[in-house]
């Protein structure tokens, strides 16, 4: 926090016109931070906890989901909100800011009141959820410290406390085990019995001591973990008995690594893989035949007695000591790749497994350098293949992006100055330019639109109901039609069962909306859906001028308007294009003719029936 208290907002955007517009609306309540790429942005949010972050999506660096889903993957920042503030509105571009776990999403050109009330209701959640989060975990930390599994039953066997370390073992969360019996949930059947004599014993002892039991334990994945049980008897302040406190540790793997050890010379000499034993000072002990032949040895006695740093560069040492042996004396095992040193000089990719075993440890090798260079063929060849699809979506990125910016920008200070101006001459002047830029941005949209159903060759389709499509869609009308003093006459109460996806409501917004535009005050908008078989036909009419027989397949042409009896109605020319194309992705046809019940015109589309 600064020394002025103040909220801190990290304000994300390569364009610095956007950043200066959003710390004019948010400076004079908060500390606004701002950053110009992803790097940047996630060096600050790591380094300083911004308290919120308004975070552009589309970045050279990195995109806003990468950044907002690095932010939501680590523990320190995760609870930090983020709001996605980009010029892309689509339903997909949605998807993926949900995927990314954004708190919120705002759609460039960004309303100032919409922008400061999503930030003050964020961060008063935030504010409840880091009280709630402090006194919780001040009272489960004592428990969480412990390396120990620890559980506290009832004198029902009812777990009334795990700490974090038995939530591990057992792989659930709290609220799935807290409640739920012991035996009956997570101990196997043909030890259960046992299990109760143990308890029963631990309840008798009166606080005499603890008792030592070992016992397996079923995990949420259905897997047997031996657990080595200390107990001993809760009681209250009257020294009644109320329940027993469990403590204990997984040595599953040591189990395991005792009874295969009986085996070992057989098993381990008889291995393609290569195998060894370490003692406690990192000595070889025991190496098979594999595991020397793999680092370029003729006999495993040329490896026996020295120190495991002999098959490994500085740089792998390095990373041994400072990574993997903190994580291998805590868990008690490591698994992944390393590069090792051949008896040449020469190097070796391998995947390296390490088991704990008494004071030392079982290594488990195996050569992956063939695998190695494969992979690095198949990256090469990925990279390709991502840069030829990104060339194809950079018109679409260009004009949603960069033109849609600009535009932003201008009708957000020209708002901001409306608010500000008392000359009513400037005033009127920047209307104008507000209307303009505002038909400007519609433009745009509609044919970033256009330009990303072009470029799609399919959609995913699912069982809807058009009628409940259509009448929602009138919802949305009400007030253009108050305006005009059109009645809306919906034909179609019933259900319309179709296989569709939820783009196709674009197609209805279109045609109703039309409908209004064109069609004069105090007339009537006609909306039906008629049988075809397998289609169902939605068809829209309005009381207009009507559309000459000429025109009729032209204004389904991209940017094909009738101007020579419409140039009162604004538009960018693209809507009835989106429709057709929308249509067309669905498998039916669209067209308009003439309206039979008089004056006037009837679009139509046709969809398939579920």
């Amino acid at each position: 926090m600064t020394l002025s208290d103040k909220p801190r907002v990290l304000v994300v955007d390569d364009e610095p016109m956007n950043v200066e517009l959003l710390q004019a609306y948010l400076s004079e309540d908060y500390d606004v931070l701002p950053a110009y790429n992803g790097l940047d942005a996630l060096n600050i949010v790591f380094n300083d906890s911004p308290d919120i972050v308004l975070l552009d999506v589309m970045m050279p660096d990195m995109n806003g989901y990468q950044v907002c889903e690095k932010i939501k993957n680590s523990e320190t920042t995760q609870f930090i909100p983020v709001i996605l503030v980009t010029a892309l509105s689509g339903r997909e571009d949605r998807l993926k800011g949900v995927e990314s776990k954004a708190n919120d999403f705002l759609t460039k050109p960004v309303d100032r009141l919409e922008l400061e009330m999503r930030v003050k209701s964020l961060l008063r959640i935030k504010d409840l959820h880091d009280n709630v989060i402090m006194e919780r975990d001040q009272a489960q930390n004592y428990l969480d410290v412990a390396a120990v599994m620890m559980l506290a039953l009832d004198c029902s066997q009812n777990i009334t406390l795990i700490n974090k370390r038995g939530l591990e073992i057992l792989g659930y969360e709290e609220s799935e085990v807290v409640g739920k019996n012991l035996l009956e949930q997570f101990i196997p059947v043909s030890s259960r019995s046992e299990m109760e004599i143990h308890f029963l014993n631990s309840v008798n002892t009166s606080g005499a001591g603890s008792t030592y039991y070992e016992c397996p334990v079923i995990t949420k994945n259905n897997e047997e973990r031996i657990v080595n049980w200390y107990s001993k008897p809760l009681t209250d302040e009257r020294g009644k008995v109320i329940g027993v406190l469990f403590s204990g540790q997984d040595i599953t793997i040591r189990k395991k690594t005792e009874e295969k050890l009986r085996e070992r010379t057989y098993a381990m000499e008889a291995s393609v893989d290569g195998m060894a034993i370490l003692d406690e000072r990192g000595v070889y002990s025991y190496v098979n035949a594999a595991h020397a032949r793999i680092f370029g040895y003729d006999n495993p006695e040329e490896i026996i007695g020295n120190k495991w740093a002999i098959l490994y560069n500085p740089s792998e040492i390095g990373l041994f000591n400072s990574t993997i042996l903190p994580e291998f004396k805590k868990k008690g095992k490591w698994q992944g790749e390393l590069v090792g040193r051949k008896k040449d000089g020469t190097i070796l990719f391998h995947e390296v497994s390490l088991t704990a075993l008494d004071k030392g440890l079982i290594s488990v090798v195996r050569d992956i350098s063939r695998r190695k260079e494969v992979e690095s063929q198949l990256n090469d060849y990925a990279a390709q293949l991502k840069s030829s699809n990104e060339l194809k979506d950079l018109f679409t990125d260009i004009l949603r992006h960069d033109l849609l910016n600009p535009a932003g920008v201008v009708k957000g200070f020209t708002d901001m100055l409306l608010n500000e101006e008392n000359d009513e001459n400037k005033k009127y002047k920047l209307k104008l330019i507000d209307s303009n830029v505002t038909r400007l941005i519609e433009m745009i949209e509609s044919a970033a639109k256009f330009a990303k159903l072009e470029d799609t060759d399919k959609l995913e389709f699912k069982p809807m109901d058009i009628g409940l499509i259509l009448r929602n869609v009138a919802e949305e009308f009400k007030p253009q039609l108050a305006a005009k003093n059109i009645t809306l006459d919906m034909k179609a109460p019933g259900n319309y069962p179709a296989v569709i996806n939820p783009l196709i409501d674009g197609v209805f917004i279109n045609l109703i909306s039309n409908s209004i535009k064109y069609g004069p005050s105090d007339s009537v908008v006609t909306v039906d859906v008629q049988d075809l078989g397998d289609e169902w036909k939605i068809i829209v009419s309005d009381k207009g001028e009507g559309i000459p027989d000429k025109d009729k397949v032209l204004i389904f042409n991209r940017f094909q308007r009738l101007a020579e009896k419409r140039k009162a109605v604004k538009g960018s020319g693209l809507g009835l294009a989106i429709a057709k194309r929308i249509v067309e992705l669905h498998g039916g046809h669209i067209g308009v003719h003439d309206n039979p019940a008089g004056k006037g015109s009837s679009f139509w589309a046709t969809v398939k029936k579920a």
